[in-house]
């Protein structure tokens, strides 16, 4: 199997968001399919869900984590199916995230089917039946399957959420050092930035009220209907406050350093030393001490991380 490069025929979703490509790329899903299996194992052992370790009377811990072991490696099998009919099959039709989470739903649901045929292999059925006095035999299997989903949805769920998370990290890295790479490598072509240029703040009415160099701006913080404007001087934070909007100021100050990464602030990315992820969350570090970290809006990453690869780079 080869990395999806193959533009979609066909579209099969309930929303316009595609599912991103790096969820069903090779290398992914085996990485994807051997979390699943480590965690199972392990829940398995731990938890020992659908009472398996009364199927077999008398079975001891030894015996159990072979039989076990056993189980998972079935899943394990039933998985990999699955997940490489996924990769063939985004090949020609392109899904979301709503038909992503179908496809999951469906796998718990052949698992836990699975999962109840093994227990009605050895006998353990007709145990439940005996040990609750059921007198129906589908109730019986029903009940048994119910709790096979909710045992099997622990045992998917939460590692293909990890895995999701971690991938997404991944993808989100890799995509930070390709735009590095390519600024490096196209640095002729990047747009000679004017350094030390002098910005003229405006207020409201269009009059002048502010004027400063570039490198001593260090953030703009928005509030109701004022900027107020962090900028450097003698080594120490001061501000000064202008009437005016930040989206006023971003159409202003859209060809320079200073841009916006969240609702209430812009942030000059000539002091941004650092971007600093946290699950899904990203915030800047600055290059002076005063000035906590300041969280980036979801909206705003891609911005945010070709304004940092452009301007940090260079400072």
């Amino acid at each position: 199997m080869s990395d999806i490069t193959e533009k979609k025929k066909y579209a099969l979703r309930f929303g316009n968001k595609e599912l991103p490509n790096f969820l069903v790329t090779k290398e992914n899903i085996r990485k994807l399919i051997f979390f699943t299996t480590i965690y199972s194992l392990v829940f398995i052992n731990i938890f020992r869900p659908f009472n398996s370790d009364s199927w077999i009377p008398g079975i001891n811990t030894l015996n159990y984590f072979l039989y076990s072991s056993l189980m998972v490696l079935i899943g394990l099998a039933l998985i990999s199916v699955s997940r490489v009919i996924m990769y063939f099959f985004v090949k020609k039709i392109s899904i979301g995230y709503w038909e992503y989470l179908i496809w999951i739903l469906c796998e718990i649901t052949i698992l836990a089917g699975f999962y109840v045929f093994i227990a009605y292999k050895v006998g353990f059925i007709d145990n439940y039946i005996e040990e609750n006095q059921v007198e129906i035999y589908a109730v019986a299997v029903f009940d048994i399957y119910r709790k096979a989903v909710a045992n099997t949805t622990w045992m998917l769920l939460i590692p293909y959420i990890i895995s999701y998370l971690y991938l997404y990290n991944e993808h989100l890295v890799r995509n930070v050092i390709t735009k590095l790479n390519e600024n490096a490598n196209n640095e002729h072509v990047q747009p000679e930035r004017k350094e030390n240029s002098l910005i003229h703040f405006k207020d409201d009415r269009n009059e002048v009220r502010f004027s400063i160099t570039t490198d001593k701006i260090a953030y703009i913080e928005s509030s109701d209907n004022y900027c107020k404007i962090k900028y450097i001087n003698n080594d120490k934070l001061q501000d000064f406050i202008i009437r005016t909007s930040l989206k006023k100021l971003q159409e202003e100050l859209k060809d320079t350093s200073i841009q916006r990464c969240q609702r209430s602030y812009m942030v000059n990315f000539e002091h941004v030393v650092s971007l600093r992820r946290d699950n899904n969350d990203i915030s800047l570090e600055f290059d002076v001490k005063e000035i906590g970290d300041i969280p980036v809006s979801k909206s705003y990453n891609d911005k945010v991380v070709e304004a940092f690869v452009t301007y940090s780079k260079q400072g």
